[in-house]
């Protein structure tokens, strides 16, 4: 139950595709705008419905594809509530949580790198990991 991890070399970017590997239900964090085919194949690959894209911050340097996303997969959005991403379904604030299958995200705010940022924590059965961004 690892996340899979995607890299985009032009903005130096990670990107994370989490999942319940029983109802194949994903969640991905910083997709970046120019790898959208990428990360279709992806959840193509594994079989995966994405259920939530997920931001975490707003930068000139962090073009995203989650609106693209979710045009083509049906997912909600989501991004701290402190970015100013007003485009997004959900504006997440401390200690929220998003579910998909049985798996959750835990929200943080870690303002820093931007003032809004936010760092989530998987709360899966292996434990918990911190997705940080940037």
């Amino acid at each position: 139950m690892n996340p899979i991890q995607l890299f985009d070399s032009n903005s130096s970017t990670y990107t994370y595709v989490l999942f319940d590997e029983i109802t194949r239900e994903a969640l991905i964090i910083d997709p970046v705008d120019e790898q959208i085919d990428r990360d279709l194949g992806t959840l193509r690959q594994y079989g995966l419905k994405l259920m939530w894209a997920v931001e975490t911050h707003a930068h000139a340097d962090h073009i995203t594809s989650a609106g693209l996303l979710a045009e083509h997969t049906g997912a909600r959005t989501a991004a701290p509530d402190g970015c100013g991403i007003s485009t997004a379904a959900v504006q997440l604030r401390d200690r929220d949580e998003l579910e998909f299958g049985g798996q959750k995200i835990r929200s943080l705010q870690t303002p820093g790198h931007t003032a809004g940022s936010m760092s989530y924590v998987w709360i899966s059965p292996l434990g918990q990991h911190v997705f940080t961004g940037d």
